[in-house]
Formats: C-alpha cells, sequence, structure tokens
C-alpha cells in the first residue's frame, strides 16, 4: 500500500510540478517557433534521459539487494558477464544515442518547413484538464503506430534493421534507444509525432513537451530491468510494464507494443508471455490472462 501511495504520488507530481516549472519559465512572446520546438524539444529529451538514467545508474552501481529482488531476469546484468564486451557495447550505446539525436533532430526540422501550428502563446497556457485528453490521444496514436512497426521489423526480410536493438537480452535502461537509424525514424519517431500532428494548433508546446517526458521516461523504465513497486507503470490495469517488455527481449518473441497490451492481446503476440506467466502472481495481468480463460473451458 505504501509504494502504491507512493507512485500516485510521484506520477501526480510530475504533472503538477513540470507544468509549474515550464509555466514560471515560459517566454512572454516566442520570436521564432521553428527553431524554438526544435531546441525545446531535443533539451527536454537530453533531460529527461539523463536524469532517468542517472538514477537508474545509481541503482545499478550499488548492487544492494534492496533493489535487486526487484529485478525482472535471473541472469547477471551485461557488465558481470564480460567487461570488455560490455565497455565496447556502452560505447557504442552512447555514441548511437547522439547519432539518433542528430537524426531527431533532423526529423524536427523536416516536419518545422510544413508549418509549426502548435500554440505557443504564454495567454494559452494549457491547464491539465486541457492535456490530459490530449495526452491519452497521443498515447494511443503512439501505441498502435510502435505496435505495427516494431511487429514489422521482426519480419525475417527487416530484422536486420531491429537485430541491433535485441543485442542487449538483459535490458537496462540505456538500451531503449539503442537502435539503427530506420528503428528509430520508423519505430520511435514517427509513431511519436503523429498524434501531436494530428492535434496542431489544439495543442500547446508546452503540451509537447510534457509529452516526451512520458514518452522518454516510459520506454527508459521498460527497458530497466526492473519492476519497483513505486513506480505507476505496474498499478495501470492494461499497462504495458517492465516486465511486459523484459520477456521480449529475453525470447525475442511477441509482446509488440509500447504503452498497452491490447494489439498483443487480441493479435495473440503475447500469448507465449501469458503462459509463461499462468502460474505465477504477477500482479493485474492475471485477471484478462487469455491463458487462464482457455484453461476455464
Amino acid at each position: 500500500m505504501l509504494y502504491f501511495i507512493i507512485a500516485i504520488i510521484t506520477f501526480t507530481s510530475y504533472f503538477i510540478f513540470v507544468p509549474e516549472l515550464l509555466k514560471h519559465y515560459w517566454p512572454e512572446h516566442v520570436e521564432n517557433k521553428y527553431w524554438f520546438q526544435i531546441i525545446s524539444m531535443q533539451a527536454m529529451h537530453i533531460i529527461v534521459y539523463i536524469i532517468v538514467n542517472a538514477s537508474y545508474g545509481v541503482i545499478y552501481y550499488l548492487n544492494h539487494p534492496f533493489f535487486e529482488q526487484y529485478k525482472i531476469e535471473k541472469k547477471p546484468w551485461p557488465w558481470q558477464t564480460d567487461k570488455q564486451e560490455w565497455n565496447k557495447l556502452k560505447n557504442e550505446t552512447f555514441i548511437n544515442f547522439f547519432i539518433n539525436l542528430i537524426i531527431g533532430i533532423l526529423l524536427a526540422m523536416t516536419f518545422g518547413l510544413t508549418g509549426v501550428k502548435y500554440r505557443f502563446d504564454r495567454q494559452s497556457l494549457p491547464n491539465i484538464w486541457e492535456m490530459i485528453p490530449q495526452f491519452l490521444f497521443c498515447i494511443l496514436i503512439e501505441d498502435i503506430g510502435f505496435y505495427w512497426t516494431h511487429r514489422l521489423l521482426h519480419l525475417p526480410a527487416l530484422y536486420k534493421y531491429h537485430k541491433q536493438h535485441h543485442q542487449y537480452i538483459v535490458t537496462i535502461s540505456i538500451s531503449a534507444e539503442y537502435s539503427t537509424v530506420l528503428e528509430y525514424l520508423l519505430s520511435n519517431l514517427l509513431p511519436f509525432i503523429i498524434g501531436p500532428r494530428i492535434l496542431n494548433e489544439k495543442l500547446h508546446m508546452m503540451t509537447m513537451l510534457i509529452w516526451i517526458g512520458i514518452r522518454v521516461y516510459k520506454t527508459l523504465s521498460a527497458h530497466s530491468g526492473y519492476v519497483f513497486p513505486w513506480e505507476i507503470f505496474q498499478y495501470i490495469p492494461f499497462l504495458a510494464f517492465s516486465e511486459f517488455h523484459s520477456y521480449h527481449h529475453s525470447h525475442n518473441n511477441g509482446n509488440f507494443g509500447s504503452f498497452f497490451i491490447f494489439w498483443d492481446y487480441l493479435f495473440g503476440t503475447s500469448n507465449n508471455y501469458y503462459e509463461k506467466k499462468l502460474k505465477d502472481n504477477y500482479g493485474i495481468l492475471n485477471i484478462y490472462n487469455p491463458q487462464k480463460k482457455k484453461q476455464m473451458i
């Protein structure tokens, strides 16, 4: 119960303090919307990436039994198997992050050339009641796009463009954005940006920045290798939390969704996972386990 309360507090704090912080520093007038959106989007991405990865980095470094009890895979961390190979993979991962960061900037510049239609004015800064339905819309659109592009990349003809990401069999937070350029564009960026582009002028740029924070934190958490009871993702029904995605890496099979399990559930691409977990106590997923229903028939 205590961890659930902590999860609720930390989750709601993000939607209280971050908007207030942005409102406090939001300029009275944005002179150049084109560059403001590009710089602010990348800055938000980098800030969340550094803070969240640094937090997980401390936990990995401590290697304390309190945290390790929540480790998902009962296999060694990458640095515990082959230190030389780990240093090589770690360096490649950070280099890859900067390459993909450039790709993200170029995509933002390209979309910017078509016209920046988000709202930027201080007078119409959104409140939480405006942002919540827009977040839900963006999440649903991103989840649909990610599921199908991710599943597409697992086809034999295209898997070579996704194989790099699966070098991490036991995932850690920095592995979240370790991908080829094609995968980063097709599966990471495009599903993420479609929702905001549909909303256009209905979306304030501040909402866009908070949406970036949500998406980056969610993918880093899903790849952390831990299933912490104080993270809100463990309590939201039908959410594809870290254990769900960890199975995808450890078995290289199914569980293609990013935010939710809807598409995996409907198309049976999570059946192997549910079959494996049927006898385990793993929270709310047991309520709608399709394999459990088959046993009851």
